[in-house]
């Protein structure tokens, strides 16, 4: 079998012949409308509450804040319809504000590539998180702390969100409540967020076990998102399920909690599956670009893929990494990438990418992790990977280690075992 697996912008053809194949794949349904008309349906026909028409009346400002150049939404396909049909509903000032929680501005080019053909009339913001000028208080959450967030969100009339619905690595799922948390909110309250993934007691570093894929209930940073963002909840969000080859498949629209409740349904339903017996072998994709992009994107279809290999097994991970980590706030953990090095480091002061650097090294450490990529020389084999220029040359090992071996096989969207997310 021949195959081509997702790779940057491209693909790498991979000669599987001679492996027993065990694909796991999603589950995706099948769109007799094309994306366009099935958002103007949800917004006419939403989860719960009233429709986008109705939600409009009297309105004269509407901000449509957006995932940013991290994630696949199929901008240029929604932003369209999705414009003409506010403006039918009488609204003439429209801007867009980027959901950039941490992550780093994009810059025009990439921005334009995002969000496709816009208006000349429609001011486009990247939401910068450590500008306290843009922050507004939006109040205190249970625990008492403050949440600021930018102050778009309370100059505007009417507040819409657009964002895929997929697992999160840490976080249960992405998309709904996160493009208002950390989305457009403040650097400080973003960390101490995800500080709640790890707690240090007793000399001891431990990891929340609630905090994965899949699991909002008992998840303490995913209980602070939906806290967070119903200190300003947007009027509707639009939540999109991820479809094949980077398209988007269902769309829910509605108040934040009744939309994403529904997205996360079908989320689960085509993304977690029932195998659970672990392979010895696997290749895996990165999911290509932007999913693969940059070391801190591309770790998470990696965390996905390792929760189906058993202990010590090996994968081959094809993963592009050309814009290297991602983030400043990265590199210092990549200089010294020994996780107790690292743990000392966030006992002082806490920054997320320390425990994304951990997630790595933890499989890195359990597995044999086979890396083709354009990730630096020098960087892959510090963080525990097997640099791997040469893919036929380790299929070649692979063949003869055992004669016609089973292969895992991920390389469309990132897939979870449904019954064994706390395995890894």
């Amino acid at each position: 079998m021949i195959t081509h697996i997702p790779y940057g912008r491209s693909s790498i053809p991979l000669d599987l012949r001679g492996f027993r194949l065990r694909a796991l794949r999603p589950e995706y349904p099948k769109f007799e409308k094309d994306l366009a008309d099935r958002v103007l349906d949800a917004l006419k026909n939403p989860v719960e509450g009233p429709p986008l028409g109705e939600l409009a009346r009297k309105k004269h400002s509407a901000l449509l804040i957006l995932p940013d150049a991290t994630r696949k939404a199929a901008l240029p396909e929604i932003l369209p319809p999705l414009i003409a049909e506010l403006r039918n509903f009488g609204i003439r000032k429209i801007r867009i504000l980027i959901a950039c929680g941490t992550h780093p501005p994009a810059g025009p080019t990439a921005l334009a590539r995002l969000l496709g053909d816009l208006p000349p009339d429609i001011p486009v913001e990247e939401h910068d998180a450590r500008d306290p000028g843009r922050l507004e208080i939006a109040g205190r959450l249970p625990g008492g702390r403050v949440i600021r967030l930018n102050r778009q969100v309370f100059e505007s009339d009417l507040v819409l969100t657009i964002g895929a619905v997929r697992h999160h690595y840490f976080a249960g799922f992405g998309g709904g409540p996160k493009m208002i948390f950390p989305g457009v909110a403040g650097y400080e309250e973003i960390q101490e967020n995800h500080s709640l993934v790890i707690s240090f007691s007793d000399g001891r570093a431990r990891r929340h076990p609630g905090c994965e894929p899949g699991r909002l209930s008992g998840n303490p940073v995913a209980e602070e998102i939906a806290e967070a963002a119903d200190l300003r909840p947007p009027e509707m969000v639009i939540c999109l399920l991820p479809g094949p080859g980077g398209s988007m498949g269902a769309v829910y629209a509605g108040p934040w909690r009744a939309a994403f409740s529904r997205a996360v349904e079908d989320v689960r339903g085509i993304f977690e599956s029932r195998i659970n017996s672990p392979f010895d072998l696997m290749i895996a994709s990165g999911g290509g670009f932007p999913s693969d992009d940059t070391l801190i994107q591309a770790h998470k279809a990696l965390d996905a893929a390792c929760r189906f290999l058993r202990p010590g097994g090996s994968l081959l991970y094809c993963a592009s990494m050309a814009s290297g980590a991602g983030s400043r706030d990265m590199e210092s953990f990549l200089q010294d990438p020994r996780p107790e090095a690292i743990l000392t480091s966030l006992s002082r002061k806490w920054i997320q990418y320390g425990h994304t650097s951990l997630r790595i090294l933890e499989k890195t450490s359990a597995f044999e992790v086979h890396l083709h990529s354009e990730l630096d020389g020098e960087l892959a084999p510090r963080l525990g990977f097997i640099p791997t220029p040469d893919i036929e040359d380790l299929l070649k090992q692979w063949r003869e280690t055992s004669p016609h071996p089973t292969l895992g096989l991920m390389i469309d969207d990132a897939i979870y075992p449904a019954e064994t997310l706390e395995r890894c």
